[in-house]
């Protein structure tokens, strides 16, 4: 560990009633308000960093014709020392972003407890699934109003013919295909 401090405040996450239970492992602590990053020595990160209440934005400006993109992150408590950061965590009762930085490539057991940036959009293999379901919700609602249309013709057309059956099978189904459909019909 980079700061030798930051075991004792690992044994104190083990330790402290009902913290163990709030804390998950990030990759990356961007946009996430509550997070504790260790570094081990060797690691081009701080040794050791703990925010809470911490607010970041992304701002996006034109300078000179051309656009800026900058971030902005401010925090309500910004702490380097792990045995001060015990005494900070007494009040959190949040959940709490943990980011191990490690000195190589990140081991096996870490990346198996890793956690997606739940501030960040999805990426990977888990991305593509996401994208695949909203695929298919977009494919079942163009379904749905194309046979909301179709229905609406016949019922336009029963109405025309004056069809009293054919409108009372017809209009209860555009009813429910008119509920399930996000479109206006």
């Amino acid at each position: 560990m980079k700061n030798p401090a930051s075991l004792y405040f690992l044994q104190h996450l083990l330790e402290a009633p009902g913290l163990l239970e709030r804390i998950s492992f990030v990759s990356e602590r961007d946009f996430l308000p509550n997070t504790v990053l260790i570094a081990e020595d060797g690691s081009p990160e701080a040794g050791f960093e703990l925010e809470l209440g911490a607010h970041q934005r992304e701002e996006v400006s034109i300078v000179n014709g051309r656009l800026v993109r900058q971030l902005h992150r401010t925090c309500a408590l910004h702490v380097h020392d792990p045995i001060q950061a015990i005494e900070a965590l007494q009040h959190l009762r949040g959940r709490l972003y943990a980011v191990f930085s490690f000195a190589s490539e990140v081991p096996p057991w870490y990346r198996a407890v890793l956690e997606p940036n739940p501030a960040m959009p999805v990426k990977g293999e888990q991305r593509r699934r996401v994208e695949a379901a909203l695929a298919e919700i977009v494919r079942e609602q163009v379904d749905l109003l194309l046979l909301a249309i179709t229905l609406r013709q016949e019922i336009e057309e029963q109405l025309r013919r004056r069809d009293r059956e054919g409108f009372l099978r017809t209009a209860p189904l555009y009813n429910a295909v008119r509920q399930r459909c996000l479109w206006d019909v």
